[in-house]
């Protein structure tokens, strides 16, 4: 009954600024791991699944294309601002490439569960061995 009053500033570690905040560049790749995850959803219809896997890829794409580059050049001209997070452009870019590695295998993993699945269903991807020659030249417009 007769004890202190416990101080909390006092008794946790001062918080940096990467315990405050997310890195944005990784935020993004975890939102895009979770809709990849909706692709291997079993209680979804498989052309939802299939959406959710297109998505996932388009915008992979487009990450690599603009903050990719982004960091990327950063490092190429040898800054070195911490982002919010605390990371440099180099940290952040290291994570980032392992982070797109691990979702672009999860990628491919899927599609080749989903193609099986589709097979199996009676549904077929066109591609070069399901179209005619003279239909890849004009564009597939005129698929066999």
């Amino acid at each position: 009954m007769g004890s202190e009053p416990v101080n909390l500033e006092q008794s946790r570690p001062a918080a940096t600024s990467g315990d405050l905040y997310f890195n944005r560049e990784l935020s993004w790749l975890a939102f895009n791991e979770r809709v990849l995850a909706e692709a291997g959803n079993p209680n979804y219809p498989l052309l939802e699944r299939l959406r959710f896997l297109a998505i996932s890829g388009s915008n992979l794409d487009e990450f690599v294309m603009i903050r990719v580059a982004g960091l990327a050049g950063q490092v190429q001209r040898g800054i070195e601002r911490l982002s919010i997070d605390g990371s440099t452009p180099s940290q952040q870019l290291a994570a980032v490439r392992e982070r797109v590695a691990r979702l672009s295998l999860t990628q491919e993993k899927t599609w080749r569960e989903l193609h099986e699945q589709l097979s199996a269903n009676g549904m077929h991807v066109a591609d070069e061995h399901r179209i005619s020659p003279d239909a890849i030249g004009t564009g597939g417009r005129d698929c066999a």
